[in-house]
């Protein structure tokens, strides 16, 4: 039976790897590590009189981003015409109604996944002090999907300043991260624009931006993986830089029947407060050691993240009693290998990282009353 089961591992294994061979370069990966992730940049624009494209060519020269650009639906309509009629009848009827979907001029249909991206340059004309009325519609749509995203504004205009733009860019975008400082390339300097797009992202500081970040990492002990979301703060980044050197292994012993702790060679910076730990809490206590809570104490010592889908009888039963080896790491260890099986007395079924379900899945690996399953 152990060598049928190996066998259907590989086999599902094989498929998994070549499934991920298959897919498109600028699809996202299939794996299932999400613990580092190089952010990816998107550059949304659009051009009337052929000066934001020049503008977009030159940014994408110096930057690796995506591009999309905006396009009205109707492709006869004449802004210049008769002093900018057109375009500033639509800017009134979005500046009278903004909130109404219907006052945003038609554009043509946009299919993207703005989760890709971490980081969002807009590059737009300005007409009469505002926002180019089709980069407006595209916000109005898009706009609450760049919550917590970094957004860049640059504008491009004959002579006028640009704190029109920038006000209608927080009003559609109202949770973005907004750049320190917008980019406006007026008339006059446009010939100038590939010098200003250098200053500019130096002035942003946007390679900051776009090194690999790190919001979860794993920790394995007696073969079963835990994954840990990791706080935002000076001590977890200071264990990712560890971490990304090499794993780190630790010994882990019992302490009031509600942590595990050690010392795990290292000291990293603290940033203290009072806490009162939940089953599942990782803490740094005194700089140099490392401990998981599977119950509740109160205390000043440091929170470096939280073990997903978990509760105290799940972490007692997979940290078991006395002395553990404990490792932590930002690759995803074998799944298939560690598969996380209850106690034998526990009744129900799980998934291979040990989370309960309602139900047995109607394909793949589970596990029912503590026995390894396998559904094709």
């Amino acid at each position: 039976m152990k060598t049928i089961f190996s066998h259907i591992l590989f086999t599902i294994t094989c498929i998994g790897m070549i499934a991920c061979q298959n897919k498109e370069t600028n699809a996202m990966s299939c794996t299932n590590n999400q613990s580092t992730s190089k952010n990816q940049t998107l550059i949304v624009y659009y051009s009337y009189t052929n000066n934001t494209e020049e503008i977009v060519t030159d940014l994408k020269n110096l930057i690796d981003a995506d591009i999309i650009e905006i396009e009205p639906a109707d492709k006869n309509l004449n802004y210049e015409a008769n002093n900018y009629r057109i375009g500033t009848e639509q800017l009134n009827k979005i500046k009278n109604n903004p909130n109404d979907e219907n006052s945003y001029p038609a554009i043509d249909p946009i299919e993207i996944d703005l989760s890709k991206y971490n980081t969002i340059i807009i590059a737009t004309p300005l007409w009469w002090s505002q926002m180019a009325s089709n980069m407006q519609t595209f916000l109005f749509e898009y706009g609450k999907e760049m919550a917590g995203k970094n957004i860049g504004l640059i504008v491009s205009s004959h002579s006028s300043g640009i704190s029109g733009v920038e006000a209608d860019a927080k009003r559609l975008i109202p949770e973005g991260n907004f750049f320190s400082q917008s980019l406006w390339i007026n008339n006059s300097r446009h010939s100038q624009r590939k010098e200003l797009l250098k200053q500019w992202l130096e002035d942003v500081d946007y390679a900051s931006l776009q090194t690999e970040t790190v919001s979860t990492m794993y920790i394995t002990v007696n073969n079963h993986n835990m994954i840990v979301d990791l706080e935002n703060n000076s001590s977890t980044k200071a264990l990712v830089a560890l971490l990304q050197e090499s794993a780190i292994t630790y010994e882990a012993h019992d302490y009031g029947d509600f942590e595990k702790v050690g010392e795990f060679g290292y000291t990293l910076p603290q940033n203290n407060e009072q806490i009162t730990t939940e089953p599942g809490d990782l803490i740094l206590y005194q700089g140099n050691q490392i401990c998981i809570y599977y119950g509740v104490n109160s205390w000043n010592f440091t929170r470096l993240g939280k073990i997903r889908d978990t509760d105290s009888n799940k972490l007692k039963n997979m940290l078991g009693n006395g002395n553990i080896q404990v490792t932590l790491s930002l690759e995803q260890p074998n799944a298939i290998n560690n598969l996380y099986v209850p106690h034998s007395t526990n009744t129900g079924t799980y998934n291979i990282t040990g989370q309960q379900l309602k139900q047995a899945p109607t394909q793949g690996i589970y596990i029912e009353n503590g026995i390894k399953k396998y559904k094709k």
